[in-house]
């Protein structure tokens, strides 16, 4: 069975004008009753009958629905919110515990790797593999990669493209083109 949720919800015209129309407070307070117990907010009630939210919700649990009250209400309209289906939560792709052991393993050496210095460039080499590796083949986004690892979503979109895994379709920007292939760390992923 679906969840429903009730948000902004607006009560019809027809109850405003209900509304309006009652005099006594005591009637008043019978038709907020009814309209709570068939399932309008505190804050669509308040908001057609010009209380605060706390009001009605004080209204609401003082009253008790007597019989008479019942009748004193039954000729104003009560109609049914509106429901709207709970959006449905998509399952979250998380990098394999392998994968991600390994990366956060190489992360640290990857990160000093400046420019065209060659001190760990094995390690970043292989760092972005994984990376592409996770986000390819195991099909995890790069904000869940970036979540998991600690950095922006930006920053291995970056690393990506700057190893030559993603080619940017407009980028003007000199950081954005790849490294130079004298310097990276000759593997089998480069070679092919």
């Amino acid at each position: 069975m679906a969840k429903y949720i009730k948000v902004n919800l607006t009560l019809p015209k027809e109850v405003r004008k209900a509304f309006t129309a009652i005099s006594s407070e005591k009637d008043r307070n019978a038709y907020i009753k009814a309209l709570r117990e068939r399932g309008w907010t505190l804050e669509s009630i308040g908001d057609c009958c010009g209380i605060t939210r706390e009001r009605v919700r004080q209204i609401s649990d003082k009253i008790s629905m007597s019989e008479a009250l019942r009748i004193a209400v039954e000729g104003y309209p009560i109609p049914e919110p509106p429901k709207y289906p709970e959006p449905e939560v998509k399952d979250v792709v998380l990098p394999s515990k392998e994968t991600l052991d390994r990366l956060l393993e190489l992360q640290p050496l990857a990160q000093q790797v400046r420019s065209h210095g060659k001190s760990f460039r094995k390690e970043a080499e292989e760092y972005t593999y994984l990376l592409n590796y996770a986000h390819t083949v195991e099909g995890v986004t790069l904000y869940r990669l970036a979540k998991c690892l600690g950095v922006t979503h930006g920053a291995l979109r970056f690393r990506l493209a700057r190893y030559g895994y993603l080619t940017p379709k407009t980028a003007q920007s000199k950081a954005y083109t790849p490294i130079l292939s004298e310097n990276r760390y000759p593997t089998t992923s480069n070679q092919e």
